[in-house]
């Protein structure tokens, strides 16, 4: 009864759970500030491109955000759960 799937089952769904927060939360933002980019063209402003580096660093940190939450994730539920 100990190596059942339901012992590994809080961490999948926990993890899981911020995983589809997260990206939600993603998109949620990226569409504000799209609907906010959009109305000030519409107005007459204009906005430079992202620079390289800036598009570097993005590539590079949601992954690693990402991953460091997910590692979070699965040493908190496990500390909730022995406790």
């Amino acid at each position: 009864m100990s190596n059942g799937w339901f012992n590994f089952f809080p961490y999948f769904a926990g993890a899981l759970k911020i995983i589809v927060t997260a990206i939600g939360a993603y998109f949620a933002i990226k569409w504000h500030f799209d609907e906010d980019r959009r109305v000030k063209e519409a107005e007459g402003v204009v906005f430079e491109p992202q620079s390289f580096k800036k598009k570097l660093a993005k590539m590079l940190a949601i992954p690693v955000i990402l991953t460091v939450l997910i590692i979070i994730t699965v040493y908190a539920t496990n500390w909730v759960l022995d406790a």
